[in-house]
């Protein structure tokens, strides 16, 4: 079960999440020591703060893979939701939320039919 986080292409992923680690906290370090100097500012010192946040936020996303790659080798991984059907309206579109995908939608319909209205008014 573990043997999938070995492999070379796991490697590589450890190496390069002990990198962003250690390159995110040399860069909050950095900015912690220029707050602290005399040409410092607040700014430094919220960018000293940014850079762990950052590592934090890395470290989540790769035992997030992992976690993920380890339960679809266990067969737990989750099914892929059904794509959300888009309508237009006169703003752009619209998620249309239905209970299955075959659902009949009566303004989906209507809508529909007045777009073929119109493509039949440009045709004539």
């Amino acid at each position: 079960m573990l043997a999938r986080l070995l492999t070379p292409r796991w490697l590589v992923l450890h190496v390069l999440a002990v990198i962003w680690v250690v390159v995110c906290c040399a860069l909050g370090w950095w900015q912690w020591e220029r707050s602290q100097s005399a040409g410092g500012s607040f700014l430094n010192l919220g960018y000293a703060l940014q850079w762990p946040l950052f590592a934090l936020f890395g470290v989540y996303m790769w035992v997030r893979t992992a976690r993920m790659e380890i339960a679809e080798e266990r067969g737990e991984a989750p099914v892929a939701p059904a794509p959300v059907q888009t309508k237009p309206t006169s703003y752009g579109r619209r998620p249309v939320m239905s209970a299955t995908p075959g659902e009949a939608d009566p303004e989906l319909d209507e809508y529909n039919r007045y777009l073929r209205e119109l493509r039949d008014q440009e045709t004539r």
